[in-house]
């Protein structure tokens, strides 16, 4: 039996499968989405919550485009920044990002959710935070149920316009509050770099996140930072210039 998502009368499986069905336009018997075993149980505030999407119909060719890119074991690659394909269009990222937010809104209906969109167009990504819900169900412990539905919006941006997706899902201010904190780790060892001069690793982080703490590194005499390791475990390590 598929998992019940408590209190909004849907199932979570069926509301995904819906949403992404009507944003694909196609069967949503053609969406395949598995859940972890013990799911059901803790959804969505006690467990690690990582989602599986098939979409059956599709060419081959086409499903592997939604698997995240598998990056090479490489100690000492240094990316400042995660990677983009080209140079971003301001057209073609307001389309995604309404693109975007019509998915979302699918999800939110599908699910029986309150809620509102704010959307936000920067200089190279867009994002599109979910406000007045009743309650953290699109958060859940530690924002693990916000990152399966931010690896929702990826696979299926990725997969309308056959790029990588330029949209951060925020919900009631969490990533921004969490990044505050991360800003404030990264700083304190920028100061422990620079007195013992040996390098700091901080906690694992998403792309978006990792762009941040770089470019604030980046402004700091005396440091450098580099990435390290593969999602969902990539960090950043902080050392001498």
């Amino acid at each position: 039996m598929a998992p019940v998502v408590q209190g909004h009368g849907a199932t979570l499986v069926d509301a995904v499968c819906d949403a992404l069905a009507a944003l694909l336009n196609i069967n949503a018997d053609d969406v395949d989405l598995r859940l972890p075993k013990g799911a059901a149980k803790d959804f969505p505030g006690e467990a690690e919550l990582h989602i599986s999407v098939t979409v059956k119909a599709a060419p081959a060719a086409r499903v592997e485009k939604l698997k995240p890119v598998k990056e090479p074991r490489v100690r000492q690659e240094r990316p400042s920044a995660p990677v983009i394909d080209e140079p971003v269009d301001p057209a073609e990222l307001d389309a995604e990002a309404d693109a975007a937010a019509d998915f979302l809104e699918g999800l939110l209906d599908a699910l029986e959710l309150p809620g509102d969109l704010k959307i936000k167009i920067h200089e190279d990504f867009a994002e599109i935070e979910i406000v007045e819900l009743s309650d953290g169900v699109l958060i859940g412990r530690r924002g693990q149920t916000l990152e399966a539905v931010q690896e929702l919006l990826r696979s299926a941006m990725q997969r309308e316009f056959q790029r990588r997706s330029r949209i951060v899902v925020d919900v009631e201010g969490y990533r921004a509050r969490r990044l505050e904190k991360l800003e404030e780790k990264a700083k304190e060892a920028v100061d422990e770099v620079l007195r013992a001069g040996e390098p700091v690793r901080l906690e694992p982080m998403d792309s978006f996140e990792r762009k941040a703490i770089h470019r604030l590194v980046a402004d700091i005499d005396g440091v450098e930072s580099r990435s390290q390791g593969r999602d969902p475990a990539r960090r950043i390590v902080i050392e001498p210039a």
